[in-house]
């Protein structure tokens, strides 16, 4: 088991590491312009570049041939993984009618509540925080328009 793992780590690495590459090669074609005045290929750039370094970490990891303790999962929550990915689904669905604010906070009261437990006062405070930081942040700051949605804001 733990032999398979590092092997199958071993690879993982070594594909997103090319794939990494492939994107930043693709990206500088597209022209990656500068920080003031960025090209079509700018995102893409740094993004490959943060997956040929993560993939980096994976790859040395999976050599180091890391504890048998920390090499071995134990039992997946295949249900949690699934209402995750739904409410990621429902989100970017809903993202537009319902507008940027109410959507986020929703996913984020849900996200939380199933990872933190019957916490809620907790959950509601920090996905409030977050949803409205956010907008602040983007819509506010940065004057990047969100989705309004049916409740206008």
């Amino acid at each position: 088991m733990k032999r398979t793992r590092i092997a199958l780590d071993t690879w993982t690495g070594l594909f997103w590491f090319a794939l990494g590459l492939l994107v930043c090669y693709g990206a500088s074609r597209l022209g990656l312009g500068n920080v003031t005045d960025p090209g079509s290929g700018f995102i893409f750039f740094w993004s490959g570049l943060i997956l040929v370094l993560l993939s980096l970490m994976l790859f040395t990891d999976s050599l180091r041939e890391a504890t048998a303790e920390a090499q071995e999962i134990k039992g997946t929550n295949w249900v949690k993984i699934s209402l995750v990915l739904a409410s990621l689904v429902l989100y970017a669905l809903f993202l537009e009618k319902l507008g940027f604010v109410f959507t986020t906070f929703v996913l984020l009261s849900f996200l939380l509540g199933i990872s933190e437990g019957k916490k809620w006062p907790r959950v509601l405070g920090v996905a409030s925080a977050v949803a409205l930081g956010s907008f602040a942040i983007f819509e506010l700051w940065l004057r990047i328009r969100l989705p309004k949605g049916i409740f206008g804001f």
